[in-house]
């Protein structure tokens, strides 16, 4: 478990690194309806939108909901990703039909099962091993999240 964790943050802030070169566009997760929204900058922001807000190494991560995260957007000159949790449950498969995504990979263990994801309509990507990625889904139990370009932080 331990060495899992391990494993997605170093994943996690790869991708960051790799996030801040390319520029990615965001697809908008709050699509998938309510829930909680977590954005991912190095910037700064204080804003009554936000419930909460951590510092690390990366930046800050920034907590709201799907309802104000078009007006809390617009305080960010750059979001490095953005991770969803959503209120109800929701299937892979909804996810991926919803936000227009095709499956890359999918990795299973006792925990867990995660899901990398591609859509090439004009979004950029990070480069997990030799695949493209713009969107990955983590499920544990009935609990997921949606990350884009991955899950940067905890699930």
């Amino acid at each position: 478990m331990k060495f899992m964790m391990f494993v997605l943050f170093l994943a996690g802030s790869f991708a960051f690194i790799l996030v801040h070169f390319t520029g990615l566009q965001n697809p908008r997760l709050e699509i998938l309806g309510n829930g909680e929204l977590r954005i991912h900058s190095r910037q700064q922001v204080t804003s009554p939108l936000v419930y909460r807000t951590y510092q690390h190494a990366l930046g800050f991560t920034y907590v709201t909901s799907s309802q104000n995260a078009v007006a809390l957007r617009q305080k960010f000159h750059t979001i490095d990703g953005e991770s969803f949790t959503p209120h109800r449950q929701m299937s892979k498969r909804e996810i991926l039909s919803i936000l227009g995504h095709q499956v890359v990979e999918t990795q299973t263990n006792q925990i867990m099962q995660v899901t990398y994801a591609f859509c090439a309509r004009g979004r950029d990507f990070i480069m997990s091993g030799n695949r493209r990625v713009n969107l990955q889904i983590a499920q544990q139990n009935n609990r997921v999240t949606v990350g884009w370009p991955v899950i940067l932080g905890s699930f």
